[in-house]
Protein backbone atom coordinates (compact mmCIF):
# COMPACT_ATOMS: atom_id res chain seq x y z
CA UNK A 1 0.00 0.00 0.00
CA UNK A 2 2.83 2.40 0.81
CA UNK A 3 4.49 1.70 -2.56
CA UNK A 4 1.20 2.46 -4.37
CA UNK A 5 0.70 5.69 -2.43
CA UNK A 6 4.22 6.80 -3.34
CA UNK A 7 3.62 6.07 -7.05
CA UNK A 8 0.32 8.01 -6.97
CA UNK A 9 2.04 10.90 -5.22
CA UNK A 10 4.84 11.00 -7.83
CA UNK A 11 2.30 10.83 -10.66
CA UNK A 12 0.35 13.72 -9.11
CA UNK A 13 3.55 15.79 -8.86
CA UNK A 14 4.42 15.01 -12.46
CA UNK A 15 0.95 16.13 -13.61
CA UNK A 16 1.17 19.34 -11.55
CA UNK A 17 4.64 20.03 -12.95
CA UNK A 18 3.43 19.51 -16.52
CA UNK A 19 0.45 21.81 -15.99
CA UNK A 20 2.67 24.54 -14.56
CA UNK A 21 4.96 24.26 -17.57
CA UNK A 22 2.17 24.38 -20.17
CA UNK A 23 -0.04 27.03 -18.55
CA UNK A 24 2.40 29.98 -18.78
CA UNK A 25 2.94 29.40 -22.52
CA UNK A 26 -0.81 29.28 -23.17
CA UNK A 27 -1.40 32.35 -21.01
CA UNK A 28 1.42 34.26 -22.73
CA UNK A 29 -0.03 33.58 -26.18
CA UNK A 30 -3.49 34.87 -25.28
CA UNK A 31 -2.78 38.61 -24.89
CA UNK A 32 -1.08 38.94 -28.29
CA UNK A 33 -4.00 37.23 -30.01
CA UNK A 34 -6.60 39.31 -28.19
CA UNK A 35 -4.62 42.56 -28.25
CA UNK A 36 -6.02 45.52 -30.15
CA UNK A 37 -2.65 47.25 -30.13
CA UNK A 38 -0.87 47.81 -33.42
CA UNK A 39 2.87 47.60 -32.91
CA UNK A 40 5.44 49.84 -34.58
CA UNK A 41 6.46 47.21 -37.16
CA UNK A 42 2.92 46.12 -38.07
CA UNK A 43 0.52 47.10 -40.84
CA UNK A 44 -2.94 47.03 -39.23
CA UNK A 45 -6.54 47.31 -40.37
CA UNK A 46 -9.01 48.41 -37.68
CA UNK A 47 -12.75 47.87 -37.30
CA UNK A 48 -13.28 51.47 -36.13
CA UNK A 49 -12.38 54.91 -37.42
CA UNK A 50 -9.23 56.66 -36.15
CA UNK A 51 -7.45 53.34 -35.43
CA UNK A 52 -9.97 52.26 -32.81
CA UNK A 53 -11.76 49.03 -32.12
CA UNK A 54 -10.64 45.54 -32.98
CA UNK A 55 -7.59 44.96 -35.17
CA UNK A 56 -9.19 43.00 -38.01
CA UNK A 57 -5.92 42.14 -39.73
CA UNK A 58 -2.23 42.70 -39.03
CA UNK A 59 0.94 42.04 -41.00
CA UNK A 60 4.46 42.16 -39.64
CA UNK A 61 6.45 44.47 -41.96
CA UNK A 62 10.24 44.49 -41.79
CA UNK A 63 11.56 48.00 -42.51
CA UNK A 64 15.29 48.75 -42.91
CA UNK A 65 17.11 51.90 -43.95
CA UNK A 66 17.10 50.81 -47.59
CA UNK A 67 13.82 48.95 -48.05
CA UNK A 68 11.10 46.86 -46.53
CA UNK A 69 9.46 43.45 -46.69
CA UNK A 70 5.67 43.50 -46.87
CA UNK A 71 4.02 40.12 -47.41
CA UNK A 72 1.29 40.23 -50.07
CA UNK A 73 -2.06 38.81 -49.07
CA UNK A 74 -3.78 37.46 -52.16
CA UNK A 75 -6.94 36.25 -50.43
CA UNK A 76 -8.64 37.20 -47.19
CA UNK A 77 -11.45 34.80 -46.48
CA UNK A 78 -13.79 35.97 -45.25
CA UNK A 79 -13.19 39.53 -46.41
CA UNK A 80 -13.06 42.29 -43.81
CA UNK A 81 -14.46 45.84 -43.81
CA UNK A 82 -12.01 48.11 -41.97
CA UNK A 83 -12.62 51.79 -41.29
CA UNK A 84 -8.99 52.75 -40.64
CA UNK A 85 -5.40 51.57 -41.04
CA UNK A 86 -1.85 52.14 -39.79
CA UNK A 87 1.18 51.67 -42.05
CA UNK A 88 4.83 51.41 -40.94
CA UNK A 89 6.20 52.06 -44.47
CA UNK A 90 8.16 55.36 -44.48
CA UNK A 91 7.08 58.08 -46.93
CA UNK A 92 10.64 58.22 -48.30
CA UNK A 93 10.10 54.90 -50.13
CA UNK A 94 7.31 56.40 -52.27
CA UNK A 95 5.02 53.40 -51.81
CA UNK A 96 1.32 52.89 -51.28
CA UNK A 97 -0.63 49.89 -50.06
CA UNK A 98 -3.51 48.72 -52.26
CA UNK A 99 -6.55 47.15 -50.64
CA UNK A 100 -8.65 45.34 -53.25
CA UNK A 101 -12.21 44.30 -52.52
CA UNK A 102 -11.75 40.92 -54.25
CA UNK A 103 -9.13 38.17 -53.82
CA UNK A 104 -6.11 38.06 -56.15
CA UNK A 105 -5.85 41.87 -56.35
CA UNK A 106 -9.04 42.20 -58.41
CA UNK A 107 -12.01 44.53 -58.20
CA UNK A 108 -12.18 48.03 -56.76
CA UNK A 109 -9.36 49.32 -54.63
CA UNK A 110 -8.57 51.73 -51.86
CA UNK A 111 -5.07 53.16 -51.46
CA UNK A 112 -3.16 53.86 -48.29
CA UNK A 113 -0.39 56.34 -49.02
CA UNK A 114 2.65 56.65 -46.80
CA UNK A 115 3.50 56.24 -43.17
CA UNK A 116 1.05 56.46 -40.31
CA UNK A 117 -2.69 56.51 -39.89
CA UNK A 118 -5.30 56.48 -42.66
CA UNK A 119 -9.08 56.53 -42.72
CA UNK A 120 -10.86 54.04 -44.99
CA UNK A 121 -14.34 53.77 -46.48
CA UNK A 122 -15.39 50.49 -44.87
CA UNK A 123 -15.38 48.79 -48.26
CA UNK A 124 -14.54 45.07 -48.22
CA UNK A 125 -10.89 44.02 -48.35
CA UNK A 126 -10.15 40.73 -50.11
CA UNK A 127 -6.44 41.21 -50.85
CA UNK A 128 -3.55 43.49 -49.85
CA UNK A 129 -0.39 44.46 -51.74
CA UNK A 130 2.24 47.22 -51.62
CA UNK A 131 2.89 49.21 -54.78
CA UNK A 132 6.11 51.18 -55.23
CA UNK A 133 7.03 53.18 -58.24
Amino acid sequence: MSHQALRLGLMALAVIGLTATVAPAAAAAEPSMASNACHKSEFCLFRGAHQTGQVLYRLNVKVTGTGFTFPEVDSLAPGIEPLSARSPIPDTFGCIVRLNDKPNFAGSEQEIGGFGDSELTGAPVGSITPDCG
